[in-house]
């Protein structure tokens, strides 16, 4: 076992002879004693916060780092699942031209998937109407239209989702532009006939 520096320094105390002892002595050799106990406790106190502001910083990035894993499992399972939501979707718009209690059913279950989804943060991304932003909307064509402004959402194809700020997919959209005016321009049979009368 390691001897600490006052054992050390009480042993060797301890072998001096009476004679070469002094009340003078003995005062300093106290005072040595107590700054050597006191930079003892100094060095215990500060190797103590150091491992005690360690272990908080493990601990919140254990923290952190499960909340990550949590998050990133949850995306992928939303991920693979809204598949399965687009197609309840296209089953519902193709089934309502007929009115069976099939469609009611498919109706249920749609609104309880979408209800789940938004239980755990899941929303769907805005886009009809909306101006188009790179972040949230993916252009699959642009189109001339007067329906919307320019560098708008003229009509969303497929939904986009999002889980908080992070986009799970976004929404594939067409873009609508201005409609240009047509061009005039004359044919060769045009051309040819105004030649031929002057």
């Amino acid at each position: 076992m390691k001897k600490t520096e006052l054992e050390k320094r009480r042993e060797a105390e301890a072998t001096k002879t009476a004679a070469e002892a002094t009340p003078e002595t003995d005062m300093a050799a106290l005072l040595a004693e107590r700054d050597a106990l006191l930079t003892e406790r100094d060095a215990q106190k500060d190797q103590f916060l150091r491992a005690r502001a360690d272990f908080d910083n493990y601990r919140k990035r254990m923290l952190r780092d499960m909340e990550q894993v949590r998050r990133m499992a949850a995306e992928r399972l939303v991920i693979d699942l809204l598949p399965v939501l687009d197609n309840l979707e296209r089953a519902v718009e193709h089934a309502q031209t007929q009115s069976t209690g099939l469609i009611e059913g498919i109706e249920m279950v749609l609104k309880q998937f979408h209800d789940v989804l938004e239980r755990h943060g899941v929303e769907p991304i805005p886009a009809t109407g909306l101006p188009f932003d790179p972040t949230w909307h993916e252009a699959l064509a642009c189109i001339e239209t007067d329906e919307c402004p320019p560098d708008h959402v003229a009509r969303e194809m497929l939904k986009g989702y999002r889980l908080g700020g992070t986009v799970l997919r976004p929404a594939k959209v067409i873009v609508g532009k201005v409609a240009e005016p047509p061009v005039e321009t004359q044919t060769e049979n045009e051309s040819c006939t105004d030649n031929g009368t002057q």
